[in-house]
């Protein structure tokens, strides 16, 4: 397999090479610099004493951006270089690349859109994975046609390929090598100024990379979308979703034989399903000053374990612009998660996630943002329960933005 930073400048030089024919349209970049610290009580949720953690790392994003007429382009290579050299830590450092491209006509929108990352699966996604804490290499593959049918009505398919592989873990192993397919087709019809349905499709494989398990899933939903006022929307959509798993293993028995007894071993394919009704509400409200987001869903979702993961996840946003230079933030998480592992138990757990942010935009271009986190992951059986309070601070500097004619 090709190293992460290899195909970050592969993918970089294929890229500038694809768009710099396009002579119309202009590039830019918008370059960030910064420092971060953190200290975390847990930050691995790990069963363990004295596992505390105090880390620095450097900061670099630099986005670019290509605008013409019908064709747009965006590429967000982003690093994080840190003190501590393992994936146990959220100061870890990662490797980002965000490739995006959009081609638009009267009727049509294409998007296409290409991701490697190289970080730790903690912090990618810390309420997933947070007992593991190892390095997570992944690429995303996703093109998305959208076809304006009449003035009311669109048709929408999208098409997903996703692989992650994670490290060797510190103890038990639970996450699993993995690559997901899937394809989604909606169509929405707008019945008047605030009201649109939509109706949604999709169908999905889920395998790990070591071809033990298998999971095929598929599901429909309907949906509605509401203009509530000028400033709250509501989004909503429910349905029932199946998946079929499959799980390839063996088992050792004793065989008499002319040669006498040997042990062997038998291939034995077990399967099973998964069934329910699926959901997924959004509460938003958009005010100049005075910004929600409040979600609720329930899916079927690629996670690393065995087939895909139940999860139920509650989540609310805030953010507040008290004046030019000081804003605000909230953010408060739920997810209860049924997870499948190879030897066929289910793992519940139960995860919360509470932040505090302020942003202080020092100068016009250097800001400083403080957060304090709590992150607590209980366990059903064994009862285990892990708590990580974390303290953050990031100083970064935004520089103007260059146009490239």
């Amino acid at each position: 397999m090709i190293q992460a930073g290899s195909r970050l400048l592969c993918l970089c030089v294929a890229a500038m090479t694809l768009c710099s024919s396009a002579k119309a349209g202009v590039w830019g970049v918008d370059p960030l610099l910064g420092i971060t610290a953190d200290y975390a009580t847990n930050p691995a949720l790990l069963f363990v004493q004295q596992s505390s953690q105090t880390n620095e790392a450097l900061l670099l994003d630099a986005p670019m951006s290509y605008n013409a007429d019908d064709f747009k382009f965006l590429a967000s290579p982003s690093f994080r270089v840190g003190d501590s050299k393992g994936y146990s830590s959220v100061t870890s450092d990662y490797e980002h690349l965000n490739l995006k491209g959009e081609f638009d006509t009267e009727r049509d929108v294409l998007t296409a859109t290409a991701i490697l990352d190289r970080d730790s699966s903690l912090y990618q996604d810390y309420l997933t994975n947070g007992t593991a804490g190892v390095q997570r290499d992944s690429a995303i593959g996703d093109v998305n046609w959208d076809r304006f049918l009449t003035e009311r009505v669109d048709f929408n398919t999208d098409l997903n390929w996703m692989q992650v592989k994670y490290g060797e873990a510190v103890g038990v192993e639970t996450l699993v090598d993995y690559k997901y397919t899937s394809i989604t087709p909606a169509l929405s019809w707008v019945t008047s100024e605030r009201n649109k349905i939509t109706f949604i499709a999709s169908v999905g494989r889920y395998d790990s990379l070591d071809g033990t398990t298998e999971s095929r899933n598929g599901n429909l939903q309907g949906g509605f979308v509401r203009q509530l006022s000028e400033i709250y929307s509501l989004t909503a959509a429910a349905g029932y979703t199946r998946a079929l798993n499959r799980l390839d293993t063996s088992e050792q028995f004793l065989v008499f034989t002319p040669n006498g007894p040997e042990i062997v071993a038998i291939p034995i394919k077990e399967e099973s399903s998964q069934n329910g009704t699926i959901y997924s509400i959004n509460l938003a409200r958009h005010g100049e000053r005075l910004s929600l987001n409040a979600t609720a869903s329930r899916q079927l979702v690629p996670s690393g374990f065995a087939y895909l993961s139940r999860q139920e996840a509650f989540e609310m946003q805030g953010t507040y612009t008290y004046s030019d230079r000081w804003s605000f933030g909230a953010d408060a998480r739920y997810l209860k998660a049924q997870d499948a592992e190879l030897e066929g138990q289910v793992v519940d757990r139960v995860l919360n996630f509470f932040t505090l942010s302020a942003s202080w935009l020092w100068t016009e271009h250097w800001t400083v943002k403080l957060s304090a986190s709590r992150v607590t992951e209980k366990f059903q059986s064994p009862d285990v329960r892990l708590v990580s309070n974390e303290v953050a601070l990031t100083w970064s500097r935004q520089f103007s933005h260059v146009n490239f004619q």
